[in-house]
């Protein structure tokens, strides 16, 4: 197995888990049972998702990565990719040209 993602919070695992099952990429979850929450955070006991093939692994990462870059609020706004027009981070679509926001590429 291999580890692509450790995190405190069981709701990011799961919201990521399920982002890398929807992409297909097959994911084992560890540390889910809810046995993780102590008063002094400890990561070796948090929960993670780990993939069983090395060759997942890259494209696992990846997906995380670009979720966690487009999920980062950045001044409050996004650009839109059909006609760079800057639109509230609230939205998902443009207010110009209607283009729903892409998250993934």
């Amino acid at each position: 197995m291999h580890e692509v993602f450790r995190h405190w919070d069981t709701a990011t695992v799961g919201l990521l888990n399920n982002l890398l099952q929807d992409a297909g990429v097959p994911t084992i979850l560890q540390n889910w049972d809810g046995c993780n929450i102590t008063e002094i955070p400890i990561p070796a006991i948090y929960p993670t998702i780990c993939v069983a093939k090395e060759e997942d692994s890259k494209r696992a990462k990846e997906i995380i990565t670009a979720f966690q870059k487009h999920s980062t609020p950045s001044a409050g706004e996004w650009t839109c990719p059909s006609c760079d027009e800057r639109v509230e981070q609230n939205f998902s679509e443009c207010w110009n040209c209607s283009r729903t926001r892409e998250i993934f590429h």
